[in-house]
């Protein structure tokens, strides 16, 4: 979800799942993108849908987090 709205859980955002990927990364460094991906679904449920990828991608836009490709990695 990209807009919340009134009667939206606040945790199913792309701002509230970006902080949940933030705190993850600060505490492991570099995360597989299925591990981090398992460790969010856990803490949120399986309710988030594409929030996830969506976060993901805010914050590569704003160059908090960056991709290794090759290992398939994400790092702060």
């Amino acid at each position: 979800m990209l807009t919340p709205y009134k009667h939206t859980d606040i945790k199913y955002s792309v701002l509230y799942i970006s902080g949940l990927i933030i705190r993850e990364l600060k505490q492991s460094g570099i995360v597989k993108y299925e591990d981090l991906k398992n460790v969010i679904i856990h803490q949120t449920g399986k309710e988030i849908g594409n929030t996830f990828e969506y976060a993901l991608s805010f914050l590569y836009l704003i160059n908090e987090i960056s991709y290794n490709q090759k290992s398939d990695t994400i790092t702060i």
